[in-house]
């Protein structure tokens, strides 16, 4: 079955606004802003530049090891972007997203639920548009908690 047939255009449209926060792009483009607005955003910036990487190179291991496809290439769904190449298992949205929202978090615990709320829109709307299953989600999502903690903690190391 189909689950996608079922949801209306412009929620679909909003769902696709939250997935393209979650691109690396618009995280490269927030880090820049980030690195000229002082001190304390270059460290956000540096932050990000630590936990894009470590989610990226987690990811990319993962998806080649596992080799899982997309639901929308084993016929349980169909997708409603045409963004995603390559194997599911794990969403490297997911884990990206909250890598950085829960680094951020870590520094800035007064914006920690706003943040973490933003990561976890970005990783439910790859299940909505049908390119996740909810595993590769999930498991994104505790990917990016746990790497999210090692990237603070490598930031902290690399400025001693």
């Amino acid at each position: 079955m189909q689950a996608t047939r079922y949801r209306p255009a412009w929620l679909t449209d909003f769902v696709k606004w939250i997935t393209g926060l979650g691109d690396t792009r618009a995280w490269v483009v927030v880090g820049i802003v980030c690195y000229f607005s002082g001190p304390q955003g270059q460290r956000l910036s540096a932050l990000m530049v630590v936990g894009g990487l470590f989610s990226i190179i987690a990811t990319n291991t993962l998806k080649f090891a596992v080799q899982r496809r997309r639901p929308f290439e084993v016929g349980c769904d169909r997708r409603l972007i045409r963004e995603p190449f390559g194997n599911s298992f794990p969403s490297g949205h997911s884990t990206q997203a909250l890598t950085i929202t829960t680094a951020v978090a870590l520094i800035y615990p007064s914006v920690a639920l706003p943040l973490l709320c933003l990561g976890c829109a970005i990783a439910l709307s790859r299940i909505y548009l049908g390119v996740h299953f909810p595993l590769d989600v999930a498991l994104g999502m505790l990917l990016g908690i746990g790497l999210g903690h090692v990237s603070v903690r490598v930031l902290d190391l690399m400025t001693l």
